[in-house]
């Protein structure tokens, strides 16, 4: 069996005034690197469509979750 290995993917967001860091686990592929790229390159979107921090924060979560990542607490 092939020993898969994973690493930790981080990003700061931003809304107004609000910053958090956001951590995310995945597979430590250069196609996990590369979805990672696009799904940062759409939180704009994310955020154009989001009422407040707290639902940009819910929102980034699960845009980068439909990327194949999880999210991990530090």
């Amino acid at each position: 069996m092939e020993n898969i290995k994973t690493k930790a993917y981080i990003i700061n967001l931003k809304y107004g005034i609000w910053e958090n860091q956001l951590w995310l686990e995945a597979q430590d592929t250069p196609a996990m690197q590369l979805a990672f790229e696009k799904a940062k390159n759409g939180l704009t979107k994310v955020a154009e469509n989001s009422q407040n921090s707290s639902d940009f924060f819910t929102k980034a979560i699960e845009h980068f979750a439909s990327f194949g990542f999880d999210r991990i607490q530090k």
